[in-house]
């Protein structure tokens, strides 16, 4: 498939320096046209950097009456994502959070959060009834204390930066 740009003397697109998107249909609704437009003029949510959780760090997130342990994604010093196992009950509107390392060898308690999204990922296996949900907590109101040991997680018990 040959494309021309008439305003290049029928060079193809790629070469000219053209930007393609204002040649695209705008009607076409096929799979490669983006959903929420051009992401690169949207805002910028995050302020912090965010870094990836080393294997076997788990936050528990807890509300009035329910609390859910999931494994730890990745962590910033404004907030985390975990990923949950879920029965198909209703979503918490979760108030605290204490982060531990399965070792036992660090822990961080009574965090107190905000709930900022709540999603259903996708499962790899058709046959597989397992519901995982990720979620995106805030930190609000940190305690001195709570910052040096997020501080101390950071620069000791994650990966990399994502």
């Amino acid at each position: 498939m040959q494309t021309f740009c008439l305003e290049n003397g029928g060079i193809g697109r790629r070469r000219s320096g053209s930007d393609r998107r204002m040649f695209a249909d705008l009607d076409y609704t096929g799979l490669e046209k983006r959903i929420a437009g051009d992401r690169r003029k949207g805002i910028r949510q995050r302020n912090l950097q965010r870094f990836l959780a080393k294997d076997l760090t788990f936050g528990k997130l807890q509300s009035g009456s329910d609390e859910e342990i999931g494994q730890l994604l990745d962590i910033s010093m404004s907030g985390i994502a975990l990923r949950c196992f879920t029965d198909g009950k209703e979503t918490q509107d979760y108030s605290e959070l204490d982060i531990f390392l399965s070792g036992g060898d660090f822990a961080i308690g009574g965090i107190s959060v905000k709930t900022v999204s709540d999603t259903e990922l996708a499962n790899g296996s058709p046959f597989s009834t397992v519901i995982f949900k990720r979620y995106g907590v805030k930190f609000e109101d940190l305690t001195r204390e709570q910052k040096a040991g997020l501080d101390y997680f950071l620069v000791n018990h994650t990966a990399g930066k994502t």
